[in-house]
């Protein structure tokens, strides 16, 4: 890698000679992998500087807050350099390394075309964006969706769009709690009565698009249920945008759990592809479980509608230079995690672990959110538990976490598990000791059994 970037230096151009000429090397790469513990940068070579990065992955492995806490892998950190020749400027489409990831996610997904995004907060504005035209118009979106709860409301200001919140997970949705036929995500039952027609009645905001999140709390919506979403969609002139920031996870669905690496990271693939072919626009995220260090891609059906949503993301100032840094991770995260099988295997395998050892212990978890993905909701308004007590109690273990939720990943350690597990463990204990003294339930939970805390975590 040292050689080659000596012996091409003079056919590059002058800032990509600094970059391989071995006196500014070692500082450049010190810049931009943020290392600041080195003193000499003249004297350590930069293997060195990426073990001592990948060494300091281990922070995660402690970590369940969520699955952003992962760390980008040295594959990850060494393909910065060496793409670090081909890097151009994205605002005029030169940069080879993410003209080649957003040509690689639309085969992947077989929609065709791709926009590499700062994040999946632009990625699903931009597509809702790109989808609208003149309003007024309305977006269906699930109640505690992302786009609805943690977007700063930027669809009303971006794309002039009315949000209209549809209700999904039984904790959230007291009216419906005893409803056998409720799920944990929208349904097509759930959309169409909130669908605004385009009937010329002057007082409504005709929907134009349905938003639908993939998974959602953890919760994988089933590709049947988004087919039928999508044909009634279609059949009545809507467009449907996913929120895939975690549709990386729902394409290792609990039943391919015993298959070995190579056989379910084919079904994922295939999965994958099944899920696109029912919607106009994807979001994909790439810092989540993939690990990559930031970014996410918006994959599109129509080149029309990737055209505008690069023309708007420039108007966000989302139009970057050399974003080869990013993108080439963020490939090397797709076919080292997604493509791999065995990672998000593993990460779903030790959130159900850890729903296993919680209840065998006595918990609970929420009411129709059971661990299908990476993520476990303990129920700790039922265990009387606050969710401060809780976490005190992960920091005394060496463990991070945001109550209720557990999010896995498959950098965690098992160190980590055995950590959390002992975490679960006092917990329970905590539980019991509370109901022995007859300790009052407190009244956040006793009023939500959590949900307070839930809007707390799902903010990642």
């Amino acid at each position: 890698m040292y050689r080659l970037f000596s012996c091409r230096s003079q056919q590059l151009s002058a800032p990509l000679r600094r970059i391989a000429c071995p006196q500014h090397n070692l500082k450049t790469i010190t810049t931009l992998l943020g290392h600041r513990a080195l003193r000499s940068a003249s004297t350590v070579p930069p293997q060195t500087i990426i073990a001592e990065a990948a060494r300091n992955a281990r922070a995660a492995t402690h970590d369940f807050r969520s699955d952003t806490a992962t760390l980008p892998t040295s594959s990850m950190l060494s393909s910065i350099i060496t793409e670090a020749p081909r890097y151009g400027d994205d605002v005029c489409s030169q940069d080879w390394p993410t003209n080649a990831l957003e040509t690689y996610v639309g085969e992947l997904t077989g929609l065709g075309n791709a926009l590499f995004v700062s994040s999946g907060t632009m990625g699903n504005q931009l597509a809702l964006r790109a989808l609208l035209h003149q309003p007024p118009h309305s977006v269906v979106c699930g109640r505690q969706s992302h786009i609805f709860v943690h977007e700063c409301g930027m669809a009303s200001m971006f794309s002039q769009a009315h949000l209209i919140p549809v209700l999904s997970s039984p904790h959230m949705n007291n009216s419906n709690a005893n409803n056998e036929q409720q799920k944990p995500y929208i349904t097509l039952e759930s959309i169409i009565p909130n669908i605004v027609p385009a009937d010329g009645e002057l007082h409504g905001s005709p929907t134009r698009i349905i938003a639908l999140e993939n998974t959602h709390n953890g919760q994988i919506t089933p590709v049947s249920e988004v087919k039928r979403i999508a044909e009634y969609a279609h059949q009545h002139g809507l467009k449907v945008h996913m929120d895939g920031a975690r549709l990386w996870n729902a394409c290792y669905p609990p039943s391919n759990a015993g298959m070995a690496p190579a056989l379910a990271a084919e079904t994922a693939k295939s999965l994958l592809r099944e899920y696109c072919a029912h919607v106009d626009t994807v979001s994909l995220c790439f810092s989540k479980s993939l690990c990559a260090p930031a970014g996410s891609i918006l994959a599109a059906r129509s080149p029309e509608v990737i055209a505008r949503a690069r023309h708007l993301r420039k108007a966000l100032g989302g139009g970057m230079r050399q974003t080869g840094i990013l993108t080439a991770p963020a490939r090397v995260a797709i076919d080292e995690v997604f493509l791999a099988g065995e990672p998000l295997l593993r990460a779903n395998a030790v959130a159900r672990e850890l729903q296993e050892e919680w209840m065998a212990l006595g918990g609970c978890v929420m009411d129709g959110l059971a661990q299908e993905t990476n993520m476990v909701w303990l129920d700790l308004g039922r265990a009387g538990v606050a969710g401060e007590e809780f976490e005190r109690i992960g920091e005394e273990e060496g463990v991070r976490v945001y109550a209720p939720r557990i999010v896995t990943h498959y950098q965690i350690s098992a160190d980590g598990l055995a950590a959390m597990k002992r975490v679960l463990k006092r917990t329970m204990e905590l539980s019991k000791k509370k109901q022995s003294e007859g300790a009052e339930l407190p009244a956040t939970d006793r009023q939500a059994s959590g949900t307070l805390y839930a809007y707390k975590a799902e903010k990642s």
